[in-house]
């Protein structure tokens, strides 16, 4: 029995605590709980910054998208996913952080991607809150988080062959690519094809090739008469092809 009743006691202290603790101390694996004062000490020092800012006590299926995220977040050596929760009552502590950004209630939540330190001028994500859109948005901004079907050595031969500006300097990644195909682990050598074949096609067909391949899968995988392996597949492959798109550095209204 005392066993059974120090049991309880613990359960019960333990609840107790994650009730009155404040949002700053609720952890989400692979993120950093950021407040007004550590968010101006954190960022700074960081390459890049994907920062959510939400309710106080967020839940629901867009906040299981940002814990998968955040999880997937430890393939990257550059990013730092982290979270500000605003209140709405009391001290309404981090609102401050709302006005500078221009956040409103309504637009929960919010991401901002800060990049080498910039405080004033972060990009802000405004597409859907999916944790494999948002990874695409982040690689199109330079910044490598492991998606489906992506091999990071693969995907820095990719940025290296779409910034290569002529076609024997292409040729030539090209080969390095198929050369160590032969290298990879048979269970990831169907993925490592993927990256010479559309090479290929970008060295045939041009750049454009990438933007209308992605566009194509795009409207297949809005289809809903399809089996799940093969939307898989498709996701796999749009992950990939996105590997070969150009950086968008251009900053996003706030």
């Amino acid at each position: 029995m005392a066993a059974d009743g120090s049991s309880f006691l613990l359960f019960l202290t333990v609840g107790l605590l994650q009730f009155f603790i404040p949002t700053g101390a609720l952890h989400t694996v692979g993120s950093l709980p950021l407040d007004t004062v550590t968010f101006y000490k954190v960022i700074p020092k960081q390459k890049y910054v994907l920062v959510k800012i939400d309710t106080q006590y967020p839940y629901g299926e867009k906040q299981d998208e940002f814990k998968k995220l955040a999880e997937n977040s430890a393939s990257s050596k550059e990013l730092l996913v982290a979270e500000v929760g605003i209140s709405d009552y009391g001290e309404k502590e981090n609102s401050e952080l709302g006005v500078k950004y221009n956040v409103e209630k309504d637009d929960y939540p919010i991401y901002l991607l800060f990049i080498n330190g910039d405080l004033e001028n972060p990009v802000r994500y405004t597409s859907e809150i999916n944790q494999d859109t948002i990874q695409q948005w982040l690689k199109s901004k330079g910044v490598w988080v492991g998606m489906l079907g992506c091999l990071e050595e693969y995907d820095s031969l990719a940025m290296e062959f779409r910034s290569t500006s002529t076609q024997e300097g292409r040729q030539k990644i090209m080969e390095k690519v198929k050369a160590m195909v032969q290298e990879t682990p048979e269970s990831e050598q169907k993925l490592a094809e993927q990256y010479h074949k559309i090479m290929s096609k970008v060295l045939v067909q041009g750049d454009s090739f990438v933007r209308s391949e992605i566009a194509r899968i795009g409207k297949l995988l809005g289809e809903s008469k399809m089996s799940s392996t093969k939307k898989m597949e498709l996701q796999k492959r749009q992950n990939i092809l996105s590997s070969f798109q150009i950086p968008s550095i251009v900053k996003e209204d706030l």
